[in-house]
């Protein structure tokens, strides 16, 4: 892991954003951070599910933290949609009144397992899969950049990527390309604007729907058998741990601008 600057705070004022909050690796990763944010912090975690949203807010509840949760779908909304979402948050607040401003993008999804990547020919189920995992994480990135405007120097975006962002897997077109799209954005955003932190993280192999999805739906024997094998072996990550992760490599702030950092690389 290459070396920044200085490490991530978060014991101050925080203002906190986090997408795919409901469940998984977004409910770990919020809980984790509700513990390191200092008094008057601000969190707002968003997804579809209403009541598993609800669950979350309830576990990440804090004296030093206001949390709040909307429901939104992230493959339809629009840009005024998404930030009105954020402004409606800041209500009684001043963005001066944050000394960090974070947003978590983990919103994602496999997309078509069931299709060989030769056989990829449905365009508007690729460009839904695109609008959920890329195009709307870009926009919803964008509104938040605008809305921060007056303290972008004080911004933090950690985008949940995967090694399949950089590594192809068999059988995961929708989903390799997708990642490798969305994190060379935020390799550029860092590249651009080097006052402000970004991270790609990538959490490993964690047990999670996601698991059950792809042995259920997946018509690659290749890949069909790579997640037997971890289901198998015991060898699947907690979402908890790979969450502890995260909030490590963050505070420490030893990533590059835009690294790709993976649970099993080195501090």
């Amino acid at each position: 892991m290459a070396s920044s600057s200085s490490n991530i705070d978060l014991s101050g004022p925080t203002y906190c954003v986090l997408t795919g909050a409901s469940q998984g690796i977004g409910r770990a990763i919020a809980v984790e951070v509700s513990k390191l944010l200092g008094p008057n912090s601000l969190m707002l975690l968003l997804a579809r599910n209403k009541q598993e949203l609800s669950n979350t807010a309830a576990l990440c509840q804090t004296d030093n933290t206001k949390v709040l949760y909307e429901s939104i779908d992230l493959a339809s909304v629009s840009n005024n949609d998404m930030k009105a979402v954020l402004v409606r948050s800041l209500e009684g607040y001043k963005v001066t009144d944050f000394n960090t401003c974070l947003i978590f993008h983990n919103v994602g999804s496999l997309g078509n397992l069931a299709v060989d990547t030769g056989r990829m020919e449905d365009v508007e189920e690729l460009r839904q899969y695109y609008d959920l995992n890329v195009f709307n994480v870009i926009s919803l990135n964008t509104q938040f950049l605008k809305v921060l405007e007056d303290v972008e120097d004080r911004i933090v975006i950690v985008n949940i990527t995967s090694l399949c962002a950089i590594k192809p897997m068999s059988g995961m077109a929708y989903y390799c390309s997708g990642k490798a799209a969305r994190e060379m954005y935020f390799k550029v955003l860092a590249e651009e604007k080097k006052h402000i932190r970004v991270l790609n993280y990538s959490p490993g192999p964690v047990e999670t729907a996601m698991i059950d999805f792809v042995l259920a739906e997946a018509v690659n024997d290749n890949l069909r058998d790579v997640f037997t094998s971890f289901k198998n072996q015991g060898t699947l990550l907690k979402p908890e741990g790979t969450a502890k992760k995260c909030m490590k490599v963050l505070s420490l702030g030893k990533f590059s601008p835009g690294e790709h950092v993976d649970y099993f690389d080195d501090e």
